[in-house]
């Protein structure tokens, strides 16, 4: 029990420092891809990337070296993007704040689920919260599912999960630094 205590607090406190959403205007984007070679079934609607895989959807940018991607008779589209071996293949979205704020994964594999907007990074997983181009919170795990609807996050990992927050704390009105 005290494994899942602790990825239980982990994941709310992620989830607390995370209020935020993805681009609400991503997910009536089409997708684009672009690879040095593809292959396409159109009958079963399966589409194989092959070499500098790189998939956006508005804000969102996923990229690695091979993808399958599949269409369901809805027409949303599901995608598997694998790294090259030896690297991580990377996600990054645009949040839905006034500030310059992303959310960025890295994985061996990542899994997307554009009907439900959400990832399952896969394989030394880790995910960050970018403030410009600084890290601000940070995840780590063999498996981490992130929901790009409502920003949340839940990892897991055969040792342990290993998270770290930035501090919230605001400076008070009137406070002067020396």
């Amino acid at each position: 029990m005290k494994f899942d205590l602790r990825i239980l607090i982990l994941v709310l406190c992620f989830s607390v420092t995370n209020l935020a959403q993805a681009e609400k205007a991503d997910k009536d984007k089409p997708i684009s891809l672009s690879s040095d070679k593809a292959s396409f079934d159109d009958i079963n609607q399966i589409y194989i990337l092959e070499r500098n895989v790189l998939l956006t959807k508005g804000t969102l940018i996923i990229r690695g070296e091979n993808a399958t991607i599949k269409i369901d008779p809805e027409g949303y589209q599901f995608a598997t993007i694998i790294a090259k071996p030896g690297s991580l293949a990377s996600l990054k979205q645009k949040r839905d704040t006034e500030f310059d704020e992303y959310t960025e994964g890295f994985a061996e594999r990542i899994d997307y689920d554009a009907k439900h907007e959400t990832a399952t990074l896969i394989g030394r997983a880790r995910m960050n919260k970018l403030t410009g181009t600084k890290v601000s919170d940070q995840i780590q795990g063999d498996q981490i599912q992130y929901d790009g609807s409502d920003e949340k996050y839940q990892a897991n990992s055969k040792n342990s999960v290993r998270s770290a927050l930035s501090s919230r704390r605001k400076e008070p009105l009137g406070t002067i630094k020396k």
